[in-house]
């Protein structure tokens, strides 16, 4: 089933070299057709996120050999304008029908952790613009399983195709902490925690205008932890570390009051003594990406504006805004706008 008329031929960002290399800009992609159980999808907006890093510069979890030619990109929006030959009314969606895509591609749907609804951590998953190809382009073929639908919202395009890698992941992050209203939270504001932001000392007023109850810069390293204490009156009770740095794990466990969770989002190689989360009875947990009831639930929040500083860039500044999220210098989401 097809909606009007599909081009042959697109604009795409594509990975063709050696890990480092830019991406190329080619205006003659072509444009795929759906197979069995699969969706065309004319994408809206694509957002930036750090994991679209790895498969351009060759960070884990991208493959030791590249996969060349790739189309990156993981987070978008868009339509339905094709469904495959073999995709029947069963798999939920129709030609017009508004819908997400995020980190995953696809997953076996048949494990334990499919069925029960943690289908993230699926170790057959596949990931878009990793081992197919990706958002950064006008038009994508996937499958329908894990697309997700877009409900009746006022949020534009950008500001949606964020919340289906990194808001699904903060929330997911947010609910392995398992806090109490009221606790100290080193990340979210809107479940009735106290935040207190860490983060460079120039997104100080941005954070804050986010509603972060105290605000610690990380410049003065060796000052962090005494300052997060003392804004927390002790320390908090769960900390979601976002960035790959492995000072950042060192301190969230010194700041960290007793019985505290401490949620890995960034990747870091760290070293540690358990001996320190023993003597506190801290939790060091992981969260990759979201559930997809997380991306469902972060997309409600769309309804309520809470999804803000959105940068819509063109596609051909892929690269520049991938340098300048790498060098730390992003403020809010890089959104690269097809509509």
């Amino acid at each position: 089933m097809i909606s009007g008329t599909i081009p042959t031929f697109q604009t795409a960002a594509v990975l063709k070299g050696p890990y480092g290399e830019y991406h190329t800009i080619v205006e003659n992609w072509p444009v795929p057709r759906p197979g069995p159980d699969e969706a065309l999808v004319r994408i809206e907006a694509s957002a930036i996120c750090s994991g679209d890093i790895n498969p351009r510069d060759g960070y884990p979890p991208a493959p030791k050999i590249p996969n060349r030619p790739l189309v990156s990109g993981h987070e978008g929006v868009g339509y339905v304008v094709a469904l495959g030959d073999n995709t029947g009314s069963s798999a939920g969606f129709a030609v017009g029908d508004r819908v997400g895509l995020g980190w995953r591609r696809s997953t076996c749907h048949k494990c334990s952790l499919c069925e029960g609804g943690r289908e993230n951590i699926c170790q057959n998953v596949t990931v878009n613009g990793y081992d197919g190809h990706g958002t950064n382009q006008e038009y994508v073929a996937l499958p329908v399983s894990d697309l997700i639908s877009i409900p009746k919202t006022t949020a534009s395009a950008t500001e949606l195709a964020p919340l289906h890698c990194a808001g699904g992941t903060a929330l997911g992050a947010v609910r392995s902490a398992n806090l109490n209203p009221g606790e100290w939270l080193c990340y979210s504001k809107h479940f009735g925690y106290r935040v207190v932001a860490i983060d460079s000392s120039h997104k100080e007023s941005y954070c804050k205008n986010l509603g972060s109850d105290a605000f610690v810069g990380y410049e003065e390293s060796t000052t962090v932890v005494q300052r997060v204490t003392e804004a927390t009156g002790g320390g908090v009770h769960g900390t979601v570390v976002c960035n790959a740095s492995p000072a950042s794990y060192s301190q969230a466990i010194e700041y960290s009051n007793a019985g505290a969770t401490i949620v890995s989002v960034g990747p870091a190689m760290i070293q540690l003594h358990t001996g320190h989360l023993m003597q506190k009875g801290l939790k060091l947990v992981a969260q990759t990406n979201g559930s997809k009831q997380d991306l469902k639930d972060a997309l409600a929040f769309s309804n309520i504006g809470l999804v803000s500083s959105i940068e819509r860039i063109p596609l051909a500044s892929i690269d520049v805004a991938l340098d300048a999220l790498k060098l730390g210098k992003v403020v809010g989401r890089q959104v690269i706008s097809f509509s």
